[in-house]
């Protein structure tokens, strides 16, 4: 299928936003989109069923089912086509979540032109076929469950992205164990596992619901997240010292764990590679507290 012809599904029960998005499709012809509009979730997932969708533009207000739980249902039911979720202006913080949980981005009502529309749709559809070769396990780390650094590396930019277009500012939080390697020579690779399961549990707890947090290597982990950048990096960096003492004071040790840290911020007016911005936070390292031997 080239991508110029997009057979594309509009799930929306307000018949003037979907006029909107007819019109601004039309205003771009040579793009040559294929849109079907169905005003209901009931009426959509039939639709998804009979096959044939290369693309779903989903309300997730609607009357049947609202929020995440409509991105849910969508998704469940056709998980191979790829999703933009539509969002009123005070819904930045779902559609984020929608994004984190798979949909491929989010456009808000009324905040588009049929440029960027066309865009985000080609995009959407490009992305969602590259990580089609590469989705499943190989994204994931099997010891802590987190993605690994290939997820991490495809879904960060996704995130860029996402601030770029919000126009707001994003953290990442950088952590190693001090001295990994000994604990493993020391104590037995059992014991190393179990520094870097603690690590990567108390990661998840400081999470927001649409950060996205990624053991990195061998003892490296990031957390980045928009909803942390108005956080002072100290008040961050206590939440993951809670968190690991918490974790780590659960499990029987015969070490000290002691998580290094650094943080840095991602400026949408100052476009910066991934790489760039994790290797800002690494230079930023600074040591954590000790949390004693159990």
């Amino acid at each position: 299928m080239a991508i110029s012809s997009i057979r594309t599904l509009l799930i929306e029960d307000n018949p003037a936003d979907a006029l909107v998005l007819r019109e601004a499709l039309a205003d771009v012809p040579e793009a040559g989109f294929e849109l079907e509009w169905v005003d209901g979730l009931a009426k959509g997932l039939h639709r998804l069923n009979a096959g044939h969708v290369d693309l779903l533009l989903l309300d997730l207000h609607l009357p049947e089912s609202r929020g995440l739980a409509t991105f849910a249902t969508a998704h469940d039911c056709a998980p191979g086509v790829p999703v933009i979720v539509l969002t009123g202006l005070d819904d930045r913080e779902l559609a984020l979540k929608a994004v984190r949980d798979g949909a491929q981005d989010y456009l808000v009502k009324g905040q588009f032109e049929a440029a960027s529309l066309v865009r985000a749709m080609q995009h959407a559809v490009v992305r969602h076929r590259m990580q089609a070769e590469t989705v499943g396990p190989s994204w994931k780390d099997e010891l802590t469950g987190l993605y690994n650094r290939q997820g991490f590396l495809v879904l960060g930019e996704q995130l860029l992205r996402l601030a770029d277009n919000a126009k707001c500012t994003l953290t990442l939080l950088y952590a190693d164990i001090d001295g990994f390697e000994k604990i493993s020579q020391a104590y037995g690779r059992e014991a190393g596992d179990g520094a870097l399961r603690a690590v990567g549990q108390a990661m998840s707890k400081i999470a927001g619901e649409s950060d996205l947090v990624a053991r990195v290597g061998e003892d490296e982990f990031v957390l980045m997240g928009i909803g942390h950048s108005g956080t002072p990096q100290q008040d961050l960096k206590a939440l993951l010292d809670q968190a690991l003492k918490q974790t780590a004071g659960q499990q029987a040790r015969a070490y000290p764990l002691v998580v290094n840290w650094g943080v840095s911020i991602y400026d949408p007016g100052k476009p910066t590679a991934i790489a760039v911005l994790m290797k800002r936070a690494e230079a930023q390292v600074h040591p954590g507290p000790q949390c004693p031997a159990a």
